[in-house]
């Protein structure tokens, strides 16, 4: 019957209507649910007058006489190699692969996530539950794309062996349209319009990961427009600039680590100074001053007494910048940020580093 076509190299019926495979064991009530009509006209019976019930089990008792149907829960069912073009029958489906191994999903909202996670089991170091800690460098072997985009395909729709298997597309989209000359036009119109989309997809997901200093012109914030970072970061790739500012990696960068750690140390001296008075009024008003142009009358008290997640916010912040800053003035960082430091910024740089390797010496 040409509601159904079976692939020998496969052993699956296939529904050329429905474009998926049909186990045999629920071929009676796929034909009764989806094809009544046409099963009862295969019998020469009038459908308006007979159940059809009867006729689909006459029908998937032929064709299961007639051809080897495996069944998915018994035995495992052979799918095409990733070279392999899309089986004619089939729906084509547009979706991501795992870069590690053959696990393919089609292309949803939840995909990317999950992929993501499960992307985790391959790691050396697989990540944590929670928030992930922002370490500068990374295992090479934990580096590079987690998925890549593939068509891919599947045999059945739900239950044992319904996973997605990846395809390759042949150059050309006619190329598909013609294996099934029924659907010519809405495989290809899909086509079409799944690959326009996909490029505005990539167009705003390059947008999205560029900084543009007139993204929040409504929303000024006056911290913002003093340090003009918004013109520092316009037009960058916050993906490559962000590393720079992850917390120092105690294995690969011992020096920055350490340094962070004195930071810390002075910050507490310094806070506990404050609290216990051994710091004047006076020499407050002239440390928080440092904002040009203030008068006298708008000067203040530095603030100490904040929560201890909000002290500890700000140190974090300042460690990150410090951080940014080392990492900015190495020899062997790509001079792509709008910014170069003069000799004795070098030279004060250079000190730091030189004293810190005397700290740690002194601590081994």
């Amino acid at each position: 019957m040409d509601l159904f076509t079976f692939d020998p190299r496969f052993g699956v019926l296939i529904c050329r209507s429905c474009a998926y495979a049909v186990p045999p064991s629920y071929l009676v009530s796929h034909i009764t649910k989806r094809h009544g009509h046409d099963a009862c006209r295969a019998a020469g019976l009038d459908p308006v007058h007979t159940r059809p019930r009867k006729s689909a089990t006459k029908l998937a008792q032929r064709l299961k006489a007639r051809y080897n149907i495996l069944d998915p829960t018994a035995v495992t069912i052979p799918t095409p190699a990733p070279t392999d073009p899309p089986l004619p029958d089939l729906e084509l489906y547009r979706g991501y692969q795992c870069t590690r191994c053959p696990l393919t999903l089609s292309k949803t909202k939840k995909a990317q996530q999950c992929l993501q996670q499960h992307f985790n089991s391959h790691r050396l170091l697989p990540r944590k539950r929670g928030r992930p800690g922002k370490v500068a460098d990374i295992p090479a072997e934990d580096e590079g794309p987690m998925f890549s985009e593939v068509f891919c395909q599947r045999f059945f729709v739900s239950g044992a062996q319904s996973s997605f298997f990846s395809v390759h597309l042949p150059s050309s989209v006619e190329k598909q349209a013609t294996a099934r000359p029924e659907r010519r036009n809405a495989d290809l119109l899909r086509a079409l319009v799944a690959e326009q989309l996909d490029v505005e997809t990539r167009e705003r997901e390059a947008k999205e990961h560029t900084y543009s200093s007139q993204t929040s012109r409504t929303e000024v914030s006056p911290w913002l427009e003093m340090t003009r970072w918004p013109r520092y970061f316009n037009g960058l790739n916050m993906a490559e600039v962000a590393p720079l500012a992850y917390k120092a990696n105690p294995i690969t960068e011992p020096y920055l680590t350490a340094l962070s750690e004195s930071f810390d140390r002075i910050i507490e001296q310094a806070h506990q100074s404050i609290r216990e008075d051994k710091v004047s009024v006076f020499d407050q008003a002239k440390i928080s001053s440092f904002i040009t142009g203030r008068s006298t009358k708008q000067e203040r008290m530095l603030m100490v007494k904040l929560q201890k997640s909000t002290f500890r916010a700000y140190k974090d912040l300042w460690k990150r910048l410090l951080c940014f800053v080392y990492r900015t003035s190495r020899p062997d960082h790509p001079s792509s940020l709008p910014h170069k430091f003069t000799r004795a910024q070098l030279f004060h740089l250079d000190r730091v580093v030189s004293l810190v390797e005397e700290l740690l010496a002194l601590g081994r």
